[in-house]
């Protein structure tokens, strides 16, 4: 046999060790304690890394604006330049998916030009308002809101991921009060 045991024999031995009335159960406690912390330990740091997998679907879509917006920076565009840019960037646990708005000016001595970025708010909770963008260019807003209906569903899967990981945490408080308890108990006399 080997060592590993499927979910559905896990399951079983669970079951039939918790209806066992002839075994003293300290062991099993330990064990279920032991295996029940290591679920939430491998389940945060599932979402770790699930967090940095959505970050890179989300710099693809990214990358899919930059390349637009490149491909316009000619002359022979009408509205040329593109005003707006993206972000996708992580920092600690938080995935950030934000847009800011470009203002050129001329660099001292007509040589080139500066660009100074301004962060845009997010006023709704998971995607911008439309009204956001209604100082982009005829090219760029089209693929700006395509561009963000597809942020808008990497920020929800982020946000989903993020209650779980709230989630993870409240049951880590709520099985060292139980390890608590259990310890507690005593014997009828």
């Amino acid at each position: 046999m080997s060592g590993k045991m499927s979910q559905e024999d896990t399951i079983k031995m669970w079951d039939q060790v918790g209806r066992d009335k002839t075994l003293k159960h300290d062991q099993g406690m330990k064990l279920a304690l032991q295996q029940s912390r290591a679920m939430i330990d491998s389940g945060e740091v599932a979402l770790d890394i699930e967090q940095v997998r959505i970050g890179y679907l989300a710099r693809l879509v990214a990358n899919h604006f930059w390349d637009h917006n490149v491909a316009h920076r000619t002359d022979k565009t009408p509205g040329y330049p593109g005003h707006y840019g993206c972000r996708v960037r992580r920092q600690g646990r938080k995935l950030e998916i934000s847009w800011y708005y470009n203002t050129f000016h001329r660099k001292p001595g007509g040589k080139g030009k500066r660009v100074f970025s301004e962060y845009i708010r997010k006023h709704l909770r998971h995607r911008y308002r439309k009204t956001e963008f209604n100082r982009a260019q005829p090219w760029e807003k089209p693929v700006i809101l395509e561009t963000e209906a597809r942020f808008e569903l990497a920020r929800k899967i982020n946000a989903n991921n993020s209650t779980i990981r709230r989630l993870f945490a409240q049951n880590r408080k709520l099985l060292a009060e139980l390890e608590t308890h259990l310890n507690t108990m005593t014997e009828p006399e």
